[in-house]
């Protein structure tokens, strides 16, 4: 079958990665086509510029924390077959809270993911000094340590998803981007290139994250995704890399009012949640600018002694479905659409069980997930 993935985000690449898997292994039978459009490189958007990090840390829905739970594992597999990548980090997570409030809902959140069997403990102060020397917490703070948390360099793995693809004979066609699915009737027959190829498929899957709904509209297919141009959406968000800052954490560090953790590059990764409203897709340079210089005020206080600046500010949008599940199924014959906030927790999962279905063999898994679903609520 010729199939077409339009996107190379941590999805697209790792469904590239997977649909070439029998070239790979060396099995018989009929072979898959598989051509990746991506409009800039693998890795390039969202996967590439997002915090990037690998949990199932919401025990509010017991059957997507187990969906969650089971692409962490998909995560661990996947690594070991490229060897231990650098860019693959499974070096826990750990938090804390300072009022009694949060305290009392990190407590709940702890005895919950616990009941579910999921690594979550509390720490005192002396083990967070083990597990990360240069960070400091109140003393009277709460702490929480999930071990088997982690994260990978987005970029990195999405390169290097695509990378394997293409050695096993995907064609990954870069610089351009596809305009428009092509139609005959209801059935989708491949894409439109920006300059003016037609591509033909038997099937097309729609993994271009926030670009979705607009590509799947050009043939009248809706999707319900958080618009990111509304003033007050929850779409976009800034991340701030610093300068080098070697071995400052070990693992993710998720403060009150600041997520931090070890860039690719040697320097450090910061988000804060707070600081992302107003920052829309019109959000003016000094803001941007001042929700950096504030990311970094905030890391120097939860590290003392940091002498890192800031190197620079991304704005990451996320591809937020307006209930927060997957969106992953066949939507018109000949389309299969791939998309989801948590792609870096899902990607390699996802791509297993998308695999499946389209060669014939639907996935109980992805029922509650379908993109045709009515959306009940954020998530």
């Amino acid at each position: 079958m010729r199939i077409l993935v339009v996107g190379a985000g941590i999805i697209g690449a790792a469904l590239a990665d997977r649909l070439t898997r029998a070239e790979r292994d060396g099995r018989s039978g009929p072979r898959d086509e598989v051509t990746v459009i991506e409009e800039r490189e693998p890795g390039a958007g969202t996967s590439g510029t997002s915090y990037a990090w690998i949990n199932a840390n919401d025990p509010g829905d017991p059957a997507y924390h187990r969906f969650r739970t089971a692409a962490m594992s998909a995560w661990r597999d996947l690594a070991a077959g490229f060897g231990g990548p650098a860019w693959y980090r499974p070096a826990g997570n750990t938090t804390w809270a300072t009022t009694e409030d949060a305290k009392g809902r990190l407590a709940d959140r702890v005895a919950r993911l616990a009941d579910l069997g999921y690594a979550a403990e509390l720490i005192g102060l002396d083990r967070l000094r083990e597990l990360e020397p240069h960070v400091r917490a109140p003393q009277d703070a709460l702490i929480a340590h999930y071990p088997d948390e982690g994260y990978v360099q987005g970029g990195s793995a999405a390169r290097a998803l695509a990378r394997r693809a293409r050695e096993s004979g995907a064609g990954i066609i870069t610089g351009h981007r596809a305009v428009r699915l092509n139609t005959e009737g209801d059935r989708v027959t491949g894409v439109r290139l920006d300059d003016g190829r037609d591509l033909d498929a038997g099937l097309t899957i729609c993994a271009a994250g926030r670009h979705s709904p607009a590509l799947l509209a050009t043939a009248g297919v809706p999707l319900p995704l958080v618009d990111p141009s509304e003033p007050g959406s929850a779409a976009p968000c800034l991340v701030a890399t610093t300068s080098t800052a070697r071995d400052v954490l070990n693992g993710l560090v998720h403060a009150p009012g600041l997520s931090a953790r070890q860039a690719e590059d040697g320097g450090l990764v910061l988000e804060a949640d707070d600081l992302d409203a107003g920052v829309d897709e019109s959000a003016a340079p000094a803001l941007v600018r001042a929700v950096g210089a504030e990311l970094l005020a905030r890391a120097r206080t939860l590290v003392p002694g940091l002498t890192a600046d800031v190197a620079g500010v991304r704005r990451c949008v996320r591809p937020l479905p307006v209930d927060g599940y997957p969106l992953t199924g066949s939507q018109r014959p000949g389309l299969y659409t791939a998309v989801t906030h948590s792609g870096i927790t899902l990607g390699p999962f996802l791509a297993a069980l998308i695999c499946q279905e389209i060669h014939g063999h639907e996935s109980p898994a992805l029922d509650s997930y379908r993109p045709d679903r009515v959306p009940a609520r954020r998530r």
